[in-house]
């Protein structure tokens, strides 16, 4: 009888935990607007096949290959571009790849190196949705103010002699 309670009681609290956990990860999770979701989750699955079919070391050796040949200042005008996009990763991301305003071009050659696909897969897992989506907005508003200061026939032309230049296989 004592131990049919115990099992009852030990049922009990872990229901409650469970509960208390269920709670706080659907909270975190209402924070995220569907479309944020839907954004992040497609780039996301992107992001994970077109890992899953690159030949990843011949992708890293390229990378090196190219930081090798860059002189530091070459980089770190690179890297300033980057560093905008990538500032906002989450803390222990940034902390887990040492990712910070000054990193030199030997520590970004130190991270290529040290990365798999299953380590890719994981920092792919913990960029945040809402971080994707912030990205994506700001791409397509940009985009979008490129189109209205340019003039759309300039840009059907540009258009046009692509297509022409595509078929006759310049």
């Amino acid at each position: 009888m004592r131990a049919k309670k115990r099992i009852i009681a030990l049922n009990t609290i872990l229901l409650l935990i469970a509960g208390f956990c269920l709670k706080s990860y659907t909270f975190a999770q209402a924070s995220v607007s569907t479309e944020d979701k839907i954004i992040g989750s497609t780039f996301k699955t992107l992001a994970k096949a077109y890992v899953a079919i690159v030949d990843i070391n011949k992708l890293k050796q390229g990378n090196i290959c190219k930081l090798n040949s860059m002189d530091e200042e070459k980089f770190q005008r690179r890297y300033v571009k980057i560093y905008e996009v990538i500032k906002d990763l989450p803390p222990a991301l940034k902390a887990r790849y040492k990712i910070s305003e000054q990193m030199t071009k030997q520590e970004a050659i130190q991270n290529i190196q040290s990365l798999d696909k299953k380590k890719i897969y994981e920092m792919i897992d913990l960029i945040p949705d809402t971080l994707i989506a912030k990205h994506f907005k700001q791409y397509l508003k940009n985009k979008k103010q490129q189109i209205q200061k340019s003039d759309i026939v300039e840009q059907i032309k540009n258009s046009w002699n692509k297509i022409i230049e595509k078929a006759e296989g310049k």
